[in-house]
């Protein structure tokens, strides 16, 4: 029996499109428009940290082709491309459904434990970075006196901030958005795990980790660059191992063996 396979002009057109990509964000979103971003977010906030004042006083190009000149918008299929629908969509999820951040706290060491609390991060991912950041320094990271020599107190954190935004940032920049899982931030008693969809990508290996980095997603990573989020490529997990050894805490820790997905474990402070 021959199944006969009738293609539709669109499928063809996006079967052309993607032959032409090679990393998911730089993909166009065939079905996607141009009235799906904010516009106000772009020109307001991310614009200005993309491209230095005196070019943009200067540049007379229209919407469409600022956005494509940051690759966040293909002017080809005059759509946007998938980093753009991610950083600029109020409403990412109808394209991307495992595209939020769902953070769960428990009371005790695991997840039979009982849930004290639960949150998601969704929205466009410039506004979830800024959020996620904040939630980490006013939410998770705590601190308290502890004696130390003679009468003096010294203060001890949980967790050093810089180091759970780092990983977290990392997290949120080499995820698989094509899976419809989200990231999971997993808050115990005694550590917290970041679940993320996708191994490690490219020239990045279980025996070279993180020594050597690879991009699944270098639009978003120059976004979050951009943004602040990330100060240095391939640096973010060594500086944050660094602060955790100088914070008190253990090493975090990172299961590479997986096919489809990373965690990071970072324990609390060992005086906590």
């Amino acid at each position: 029996m021959t199944t006969i396979v009738i293609k539709t002009e669109k499928s063809i057109l996006i079967e052309e499109a993607l032959e032409n990509f090679h990393t998911f964000d730089a993909w166009p979103c065939i079905y996607a428009s141009l009235k799906e971003l904010s516009i106000d977010l772009f020109k307001l906030t991310y614009l200005p940290t993309a491209i230095d004042e005196e070019t943009l006083i200067v540049n007379n190009r229209d919407l469409r082709q600022q956005l494509a000149s940051l690759r966040l918008y293909e002017l080809r299929y005059d759509c946007p491309t998938n980093a753009g629908i991610l950083l600029l969509t109020p409403n990412a999820k109808l394209h991307f459904p495992g595209a939020y951040v769902q953070y769960v706290k428990f009371e005790g060491p695991t997840m039979t434990s009982k849930v004290l609390a639960e949150k998601v991060f969704s929205g466009t991912l410039i506004d979830v970075l800024k959020n996620l950041s904040n939630f980490i320094e006013f939410n998770i990271v705590a601190e308290r006196p502890v004696k130390g020599e003679g009468f003096a107190e010294k203060t001890v954190f949980n967790y050093p901030f810089w180091s759970l935004r780092e990983l977290t940032m990392n997290a949120v920049m080499h995820r698989d958005y094509a899976s419809n899982a989200p990231i999971y931030i997993y808050e115990f008693a005694d550590k917290i795990e970041i679940h993320n969809a996708g191994s490690l990508y490219g020239n990045a290996r279980p025996d070279n980790f993180p020594n050597t980095s690879d991009y699944r997603n270098p639009i978003i990573a120059e976004a979050m660059k951009n943004l602040k989020h990330v100060n240095r490529f391939n640096y973010g997990v060594k500086r944050a191992q660094e602060l955790l050894f100088e914070s008190g805490n253990p090493p975090a820790e990172f299961d590479t063996k997986s096919t489809v997905k990373f965690v990071a474990t970072i324990r609390i402070n060992k005086r906590w």
